[in-house]
């Protein structure tokens, strides 16, 4: 059924193909209930289910079996051989526990059965690896657990495959930063395993996954942020700058998804623009406190630089790219475009040019570089974090009108103090801040003309 007709979506080839199943359970159920059936017929077909039951368990016992087995060999150091037995056996009783099991009905079990012979192939490859001194660490068995899985999950649309290949990420990450696995060339695949396991996320319509793979993808960057700033190799004005551009490019990729109806869209648009506020709130901090930035020790070296210019480029080029997406579904206007690329570019530019930021303070008399940026950047936080509440009314969010008043409780700490409460800092602050609300009412265009809904996870 799901063959001929290949051409009707896929939910509802799903329901078709449930829909013809069914019969088939009702009549078994009806031969095992109907009184008026010989007692022969009836003792066979009980004879048969009974069958069926001894070899579900049968399959189940073996496969806990492996696993003990396989626990055990390593739990305990045994031999090379125990382990390679071990772990081949919890390969086949894994595949075999999947088959069974799915044709049983059981399809989380049958799930898990698959996560365990990924896993037994994975303890197969290491020890044969080591056999042979193929020179495999810790860290490329992790990269391959986070592949395997990922590659069966999206095969299969298995939401734990997926699930377990996060689960190998996040571990290779915490054994990584905190300096417990060795350095590998693999590592530098995370970035794309972390893409493939947000794109499988929505191939499979899991929200889950989706939430997971984004959240471990920022783990990872902020741990690789941590790590270069102790060893004094990254500022932390670069960091949040980073960050800052890292989050508005996702949060604008996510907007866009919303305009596809892609699945988990929501989750794009609100950790994008939580990532965006903490890095410009950050890289606001070092425009206020003038301490904060003399203080500032670390450097950053030739080769930094060029990584960081390449994905502020990058993220830049995004942010453009998901605005004309945006563009044609009438959700932006044209100068708009322009002018969010602009505007998301400002806080960069002013570390790719340092001087722009000082021949602006020595063109406005009266006012020095610190604290008027940081005032300027409150400004404009203050209309997002507005404009945000205000989105979050409209279409009846109240994360978003949560998200925007966390940030005006932030502004309200970082500005209301008493050597910052002057009347050359209050004119300004108002005026950027009427400025950036009537740049975001021409950017929205007649996108605000309408009630939209609240982004979700899936759409129908």
């Amino acid at each position: 059924m799901n063959i001929a007709n290949d051409n009707a979506p896929k939910q509802t080839r799903m329901e078709n193909s449930v829909q013809a199943y069914r019969p088939v359970i009702a009549q078994r159920s009806s031969l095992r209930e109907n009184p008026n059936l010989p007692e022969s017929v009836r003792t066979n077909h009980q004879s048969i289910e009974q069958d069926d039951k001894r070899s579900l368990h049968l399959t189940i016992g073996c496969w806990v079996a492996a696993i003990i087995c396989m626990v055990a060999t390593f739990g305990l150091g045994l031999s090379t051989g125990a382990k390679l037995f071990s772990s081949i056996a919890l390969l086949w009783t894994g595949l075999w526990s999947s088959y069974i099991t799915a044709d049983h009905g059981q399809w989380r079990l049958s799930e898990v059965s698959v996560v365990t012979a990924l896993a037994g192939l994975l303890g197969t490859i290491l020890i044969s690896a080591n056999f042979f001194e193929l020179g495999l660490t810790l860290s490329d068995g992790l990269i391959l657990m986070a592949i395997l899985p990922l590659f069966i999950g999206h095969l299969l649309g298995s939401r734990i495959c997926v699930l377990a290949s996060i689960c190998a990420v996040l571990i290779l990450g915490a054994l990584h930063f905190f300096g417990l696995t060795e350095n590998s060339n693999f590592l530098l695949s995370v970035p794309l395993i972390c893409a493939a396991q947000i794109y499988a996320g929505t191939r499979i319509h899991s929200g889950l996954a989706i939430t997971l793979a984004v959240i471990t993808s920022y783990y990872w960057i902020l741990g690789i942020t941590v790590t270069a700033w102790i060893a004094d190799d990254l500022p932390l004005t670069f960091a949040f700058s980073t960050l800052f551009i890292l989050g508005v490019a996702h949060h604008r990729s996510g907007k866009a998804a919303e305009d596809k109806r892609v699945t988990g869209s929501s989750v794009h648009i609100y950790v994008g623009w939580i990532a965006a506020m903490i890095g410009a709130v950050g890289f606001q901090y070092f425009w206020l406190i003038p301490e904060a930035l003399r203080n500032s020790t670390a450097s950053i070296s030739m080769s930094g630089m060029t990584i960081w210019k390449i994905v502020t480029a990058a993220a830049l080029a995004t942010i453009f790219c998901s605005a004309i997406i945006r563009y044609k579904h009438t959700q932006i206007s044209m100068i708009g475009i322009f002018l969010l690329t602009a505007i998301s570019a400002i806080i960069p530019m002013m570390l790719w040019f340092p001087g722009w930021s000082e021949r602006f303070s020595t063109a406005v008399p009266g006012t020095s570089l610190i604290p008027t940026i940081g005032v300027l950047i409150g400004a404009s936080l203050t209309a997002t974090a507005i404009g945000m509440c205000l989105n979050g009314v409209r279409r009846h969010a109240p994360i978003m009108i949560g998200m925007g008043i966390t940030v005006l409780f932030a502004q309200a700490y970082l500005l209301l103090k008493p050597e910052l409460l002057t009347i050359d800092n209050g004119v300004i602050f108002a005026g950027c801040s009427l400025t950036a609300l009537a740049v975001g009412a021409i950017i929205a265009g007649t996108s605000i003309s309408h009630q939209a809904p609240a982004p979700r996870f899936k759409h129908s």
